[in-house]
């Protein structure tokens, strides 16, 4: 059975007044809490205020680039581990990774089907609510070793730097090895969306995961046609 959402505090950083004035209204219908920033310098007021559950995110804002506001999210001592879902008009494949590269945990093209992302925003916020499940059992793969209490992820016992999302992909491959999962499986199983999160953005999350990882990404396989798997090798 899945786990009941409570309703959570969400912070909607868009400028479009009819867009915001309907992301409160679905949002709120959910039972969801909404706070509204129409700029950077409303969001960064946010900012100042007890933490949010979730952050929605336009990029392109009348007095900041979204981009430069995600970053310093993820660099905010308090907000840095706040999720984030990017709504944006700007779909090009080279700003979805940009996005996702620097933290965002999924990323809408606008213009979007509102039950859609309402059901990212579950799912999103479920992943969230469960990440305290399972926190007592390193996971170690090869040369990756994983903590689920402190979120670190050591390559060669070197600490590497992931997003939450990139984790918990990385994460449940480890503790399924040497099977085969395809996108849709990688989504429902491993970041819990609910058939929430598009399969070009699994391919983008799994790009990051092998960069990081550096030699060792070549373990995190491709079966063509079919998915992704890690190879647990030396």
């Amino acid at each position: 059975m899945a786990q009941e959402i409570r309703p959570a505090r969400i912070l909607v950083i868009e400028d479009e007044n009819d867009m915001a004035r309907i992301l409160d209204f679905n949002l709120s219908s959910l039972g969801h809490q909404v706070t509204v920033a129409s700029s950077g310098t409303a969001a960064r007021a946010a900012f100042q205020h007890p933490v949010q559950d979730l952050v929605m995110l336009d990029l392109r804002l009348p007095d900041t680039s979204g981009l430069d506001l995600l970053a310093e999210i993820r660099r905010h001592p308090t907000w840095q581990a706040v999720p984030v879902i990017v709504a944006s008009a700007l779909g090009d494949e080279a700003t979805v990774v940009e996005a996702l590269q620097a933290g965002a945990e999924d990323y809408v093209v606008k213009p979007f089907r509102m039950n859609e992302l309402m059901a990212r925003v579950t799912g999103v916020l479920r992943r969230h609510a469960e990440t305290a499940k399972d926190e007592s059992e390193v996971t170690r793969c090869g040369a990756v070793e994983m903590d689920p209490a402190t979120r670190q992820v050591l390559v060669h016992g070197m600490p590497v730097e992931f997003t939450r999302t990139e984790f918990d992909l990385l994460l449940f491959f480890a503790r399924n090895p040497e099977r085969v999962f395809t996108r849709r499986q990688l989504c429902d199983q491993a970041l819990g969306s609910g058939g929430a999160v598009q399969e070009r953005t699994i391919d983008a999350h799994i790009r990051t995961i092998r960069r990081k990882l550096g030699d060792a990404g070549r373990h995190v396989v491709t079966a063509w046609g079919v998915g992704y798997k890690l190879v647990c090798c030396p």
